[in-house]
């Protein structure tokens, strides 16, 4: 497909940044977190809880990560990636994430919903 013009080199259309960030599950359950709670802030910790509280059973080289490993995770990748996406603010200082809604995002975490539950 030849390039319309409109995106710079290097740069990649949104939809694919937004397919990246949803890739993988702890994403996903990072946006459903804040999307579906009332919070729009969390703290790594936070949601390093969340994760391995919510850890599919199916991963039998990664399941039973402990806090740390998975706090770890989400400072050296998770995070930033969700940040340089748009879809979070991380700030590295603080250790605090915040979420300001993403539409596009939203949406596609709801047709993730819906196939899931096609599957339970």
């Amino acid at each position: 497909m030849e390039s319309t013009g409109d995106e710079q080199e290097g740069e990649r259309p949104f939809i694919d940044t937004v397919f990246d960030a949803l890739a993988d599950w702890r994403r996903r359950e990072i946006c459903q977190f804040f999307r579906e709670g009332d919070v729009t802030t969390a703290t790594v910790d936070e949601l390093a809880m969340l994760l391995a509280a919510c850890e599919p059973v199916g991963l039998d080289q990664t399941h039973g990560r402990t806090h740390e490993e998975f706090a770890s995770e989400l400072t050296e990748s998770h995070l930033p990636r969700l940040d340089a996406a748009g879809v979070v603010d991380y700030d590295e200082r603080s250790g605090t994430v915040r979420y300001w809604g993403q539409p596009t995002v939203e949406k596609w975490l709801e047709h993730v919903e819906e196939v899931d539950g096609l599957n339970d």
